[in-house]
């Protein structure tokens, strides 16, 4: 028996932080993710998908977007029914997303089940069950496992039981009590062969007492961010959880799922983190001081997968001007046309280092040359910090009358 753990899809998700394109392009490509994720599940003969919460960023999304999910996971193309919880940004609340077509239409459809009981659900055809937590509120202290504790299993029972649930295991001492709390040893306590979980943005995987990792959390199927920072200094997203901007709820730059397979009742499941991810989200630094700017430049112009890589390239160290010509526009250029619409190239750390002649030049008459003059003289004492600053400024200013001048 073999499928396919998702979760923390965040469909509508206001993406901030980039200009209109660029938004529109990052909200596209969480769908297209779901396209990956059905060309998985067929690729691996998967029997169903399991999709723990959030599907939704939230309940105020557009009926465009909650009937383009639907279709997704409804169309003749998804090869397997796909079993949806609520999560804590889509709660089962009245009025909300849930409670509009095309989530309203009996149960089950072609192949969306949406699991809005707790209660288990035996899987046609397949020695499985399906022990699904869908959330209610958007915090909780209550566990929302807790109800499996009355379905234990029975004697002589060889059915595969599979928990799905969203929240925060409880592996860590600092987490908030009203993040919908699970208790580390959920799996084990109340019998699952596996536990599905989502919440956190991160692959993750939590050993049982037998050893056999029995519980994971997928990680967001298409990422937000750039590696190294938050997501809502990425996409401006941000979560319900009272520390929202811990790095659990950061993924590393990919959209993952996992794909696992039981043979049996008690048997340890076999788990592999594929990726499905539309895009990917990649933060470099480079220093060019010593480095020679046509190697940077061919580098990344020849990087495979340009056009699905949204990258945030930030430059450092001292060039000369002639340098500095190509970084402006080479480079810049195959970062902003070449690469994923939202890459950018940060050049505030990158100082540019004239002669007196090329400085004279760009700065002219004016203000600026005044300026010139006056760091010119600061630059002179024999104080070492002093110096350091003024020659450090004389960068700063070629920088300045060079964007003035562009």
């Amino acid at each position: 028996m073999r499928f396919l753990h998702a979760a923390d899809l965040h469909l509508g998700l206001r993406i901030t932080r980039f200009d209109e394109a660029a938004c529109k392009r990052l909200g596209e490509a969480r769908f297209e993710a779901i396209e990956n994720l059905r060309a998985k599940a067929a690729e691996h003969r998967v029997d169903f998908v399991l999709v723990a919460g959030d599907l939704f960023d939230d309940h105020t999304v557009s009926r465009t977007v909650a009937e383009r999910a639907f279709t997704l996971f409804e169309g003749k193309t998804m090869p397997c029914p796909v079993y949806i919880i609520p999560g804590n940004h889509d709660p089962l609340t009245p009025g909300g997303v849930w409670d509009r077509d095309p989530w309203t239409r009996d149960q089950p459809t072609r192949n969306v089940r949406l699991l809005r009981e707790a209660a288990p659900i035996a899987v046609p055809d397949l020695p499985v069950v399906i022990f699904p937590c869908p959330l209610r509120h958007r915090n909780s202290i209550d566990d929302p496992t807790a109800w499996i504790a009355n379905h234990p299993r029975a004697a002589g029972d060889d059915t595969i039981r599979i928990g799905l649930a969203h929240g925060s295991l409880a592996i860590m001492p600092t987490l908030p009590e009203d993040d919908h709390l699970i208790r580390k040893d959920a799996a084990d306590h109340y019998g699952l062969d596996y536990l599905a979980l989502g919440h956190w943005h991160k692959s993750l995987r939590h050993k049982s007492a037998d050893g056999g990792e029995r519980t994971a959390y997928s990680g967001t199927h298409e990422p937000m961010r750039f590696p190294g920072s938050a997501a809502g200094l990425s996409t401006g997203w941000t979560s319900y959880s009272a520390d929202g901007d811990a790095e659990r709820f950061q993924d590393d730059g990919h959209g993952t799922a996992q794909l696992v397979t039981i043979d049996a009742a008690g048997a340890p499941p076999m788990i592999e983190t594929i990726e499905i991810g539309r895009l990917r989200w990649r933060a470099d630094e480079r220093n060019l001081t010593a480095q020679p700017i046509g190697e940077i430049i061919s580098e990344y112009a020849s990087r495979e997968d340009r056009a699905l890589t949204v990258l945030r390239l930030k430059l450092s160290g001292v060039v000369d001007p002639e340098r500095h010509g190509r970084v402006e526009t080479d480079l810049r250029d195959i970062v902003c046309s070449r690469y994923c619409l939202g890459s950018q190239m940060l050049t505030d750390m990158l100082l540019v280092e004239p002669n007196d002649q090329q400085l004279g030049a760009i700065v002219g008459d004016g203000v600026l040359a005044r300026v010139l003059g006056r760091l010119k003289e600061e630059a002179q004492p024999s104080d070492v910090k002093v110096k350091r600053v003024a020659d450090h400024a004389l960068k700063l200013l070629y920088r300045i009358a060079w964007e003035e001048q562009a």
